[in-house]
């Protein structure tokens, strides 16, 4: 099948969300888009739910490629006569046309996104590096225990991070792109009751990070159990963590490092007698 009839066929399913009249007040293709839109927000939101943590990355990874396809075809294919209309109508303003392109998982909404009265997402830009690094550590240090901080809870300052901060790890899940996608998935990651983040250190370094903007460093110690199905426990491991900063002075890069192979950690999960072979000993 033809680009163009895989298009044809997206207006249908576009028909198809919603009756052509008025959707918020928006009438005809861009209505239907626009439900497209709050829709697919919707379910991102109720993927929160699912409780395995493997199944709820699936979802949300579906959810983020489908809102991702429909931005391809906005850029790819202005010249067809219902996105030409669309982008042209005034009652669709900039804000709300890249609303509605945007990946669900780098919007600013979710339980511990912080927005202001406007619904826009809250942001401190061009804090001090020192002021950064006090809320990093508030956010690794806050939990119910000082060994219980985002890593384990999903709650952290969102005012310091951008929407759509990219988040790599050893991880075979990773990298994950978007602060509500990363918050969702670390939320429920481990049983907090069985589990424990500990934070060692932290430094910072003005000159650091990729951009060279300023960049703050966090070793850890990491230990518990996932909320997989059958429930395996983790053994103690560390690593580190960089937060990189853009020109704004706000976190884009959250850089993650293991001391251990992932290897080690993926067959150590599934098999803990694992944890013994001499094959791990340098």
């Amino acid at each position: 099948m033809t680009t163009h009839r895989w298009i044809y066929k997206l207006i249908h399913l576009l028909f198809l969300f919603g009756p052509i009249g008025h959707v918020d007040g928006f009438g005809g293709v861009g209505g239907a888009v626009l439900r497209l839109g709050n829709s697919l927000d919707r379910l991102y939101d109720k993927s929160s739910s699912i409780k395995c943590p493997f199944f709820r990355r699936r979802a949300a990874d579906a959810i983020d490629n489908t809102a991702m396809l429909f931005h391809f075809l906005l850029i790819r294919h202005k010249s067809l006569p219902w996105v030409s209309d669309l982008l042209d109508d005034p009652n669709y303003s900039p804000e709300l046309l890249q609303d509605l392109v945007t990946a669900p998982g780098c919007k600013p909404l979710g339980r511990y996104i912080k927005r202001l009265a406007d619904g826009t997402a809250e942001k401190t830009r061009h804090l001090s590096l020192s002021d950064i690094e006090d809320r990093i550590h508030h956010d690794w240090t806050s939990g119910l225990t000082e060994k219980q901080g985002y890593y384990m809870t999903g709650k952290l300052d969102s005012t310091i991070y951008r929407d759509d901060c990219l988040f790599t790890s050893p991880d075979p899940d990773m990298p994950v792109r978007g602060l509500r996608k990363y918050l969702s998935a670390a939320a429920q990651l481990f049983d907090q009751r069985n589990s424990c983040a500990e934070m060692l250190s932290i430094c910072s370094n003005e000159d650091g990070g990729d951009m060279g903007n300023g960049i703050v460093e966090v070793t850890w110690r990491l230990s518990g159990v996932i909320n997989l199905p059958w429930h395996p426990s983790v053994e103690p491991w560390t690593g580190r963590t960089k937060y990189h900063l853009d020109d704004e002075g706000l976190i884009y890069l959250h850089e993650e490092h293991w001391d251990i192979s992932v290897w080690r950690a993926f067959i150590c999960t599934l098999y803990p007698e694992a944890r013994g072979w001499t094959c791990w000993i340098n």
